[in-house]
C-alpha cells in the first residue's frame, strides 16, 4: 500500500468519524448521512482498488482511470455548488420576508404623531 492510499483512508476515516459526530449530535439527518458516507465509502475503495477507477473508465469511454475521478468530482462540485446556490437564494427570500414582516411591524405610528422632516423621525 503507498502512502497516498494510507492517507486517504486515514482522511475517509477522519470524515466517517465527523459524519457520525454529526449524525449523533442531530446536526445531520440520516439521509444526509447516508450521501456522505457513501460518497466517502466510493473515495476509500477507489484509493485501496484503483484498478477499479482504470475498469470503469475504460466501460464508459474515458482514457484512464484517474481523468475519470477529475471528470466525477467536477460534477459533483458544480452539483454542490448548485445546491448551495439554491438554498441560498430560498435563505435569501426567507429572510426577506421576516425582515419586511418586521418592518412593517414597527411602522406602527400613532394617529396624533407629526414627521420631522430635519431629523427624518415621527414625534409623539
Amino acid at each position: 500500500m503507498s502512502i497516498i492510499q494510507i492517507i486517504i483512508l486515514l482522511v475517509v476515516a477522519l470524515v466517517w468519524w465527523r459524519l457520525w459526530a454529526r449524525l449523533q449530535s442531530g446536526e445531520m439527518r440520516m439521509g444526509q448521512f447516508l450521501e456522505w458516507w457513501t460518497l466517502w465509502l466510493v473515495i476509500g475503495l477507489v484509493a485501496l482498488l484503483p484498478d477499479t477507477a482504470s475498469y470503469l473508465a475504460r466501460v464508459v469511454g474515458v482514457g484512464r482511470g484517474s481523468d475519470l475521478v477529475t471528470y466525477l468530482a467536477l460534477l459533483l462540485l458544480f452539483y454542490l455548488l448548485f445546491k448551495i446556490f439554491v438554498r441560498l437564494e430560498r435563505t435569501d427570500r426567507q429572510l426577506t420576508k421576516v425582515v419586511r414582516e418586521l418592518a412593517l411591524q414597527d411602522t406602527q405610528v400613532p394617529p396624533d404623531a407629526s414627521f420631522d422632516d430635519k431629523n427624518l423621525k415621527f414625534k409623539i
